[in-house]
């Protein structure tokens, strides 16, 4: 999770906005590409954001950000339930358009194209399990998104949740092998990195390995106090669940 770049980005837009007025940190889009699907004549859609902002946007412990004016677009996709899956950026690209744009007209078969989906979280494991997961960084973006998709059940529901120390992983489900191999890769040396761990820890229900790493750990960052501090209280109430961190205003 890339916890303090959200966060440096979520005071940069303020400080922007400051400046220069809302208006002109507006979300604007990017080009379309057009994107062949493997092994098919079928294309796909694939939006990109020219500029964008975290203002009103919503954080989970977990990493996970929902911000309206900074969508996320899918890096890895299938174009059908039982089709291949590949990486967007790697895909052969058959043309390009503005959103905007109107002369020349984008081909009608391109805007009629269905734009890449984001992946199931079990579609996630079967990609780590088909080798997708060729780098280590596209490794780790296979692990936490389908660590986040396995939390999503409870997020519009998070702040009325009751703590509870069962985890949604527990000991023995086939659930557990990606967030515990997820905390097994996670560098403690890095405090991005080591919240993400201790947030891992205490989804997995190890409460006192996540205590452990949260008394020897120094967050100097202002910006990632909030994020301490909600995972610290979580943790001393033994919650194994994800909670929302606030939402940016």
């Amino acid at each position: 999770m890339k916890t303090i770049a959200r966060l440096k980005l979520s005071a940069l837009c303020l400080s922007a906005w400051m400046l220069v007025g809302p208006d002109a940190l507006a979300t604007t889009p990017g080009p379309t590409r057009i994107i062949q699907c493997p092994g098919s004549t079928e294309i796909r859609q694939a939006p990109s954001i020219g500029s964008g902002n975290t203002f009103g946007a919503t954080f989970w412990t977990d990493g996970y950000m929902v911000a309206p004016m900074l969508p996320q677009f899918p890096a890895i996709t299938r174009c059908t339930a039982d089709g291949p899956f590949f990486w967007v950026s790697s895909a052969q690209v058959v043309g390009s358009f503005q959103p905007w744009q109107r002369d020349p007209a984008p081909a009608r078969a391109w805007l009629d194209a269905p734009v890449v989906r984001e992946l199931t979280g079990d579609e996630f494991l079967q990609a780590i399990a088909q080798g997708l997961g060729e780098t280590a960084k596209r490794l780790s973006h296979l692990r936490h998104h389908a660590w986040w998709a396995a939390n999503h059940v409870h997020r519009p529901s998070s702040d009325a949740q009751a703590p509870t120390v069962a985890s949604d992983f527990p000991e023995g489900s086939a659930s557990r092998a990606n967030p515990e191999a997820l905390v097994a890769s996670l560098d403690e040396t890095d405090p991005d990195q080591l919240l993400t761990k201790i947030e891992g820890l205490r989804e997995l229900a190890r409460f006192d390995e996540a205590a452990q790493l949260l008394a020897s750990a120094a967050f100097s960052d202002e910006q990632l106090r909030p994020w301490v501090s909600l995972i610290r209280e979580r943790v001393r109430l033994r919650d194994a669940r994800v909670a929302k961190l606030r939402a940016e205003r």
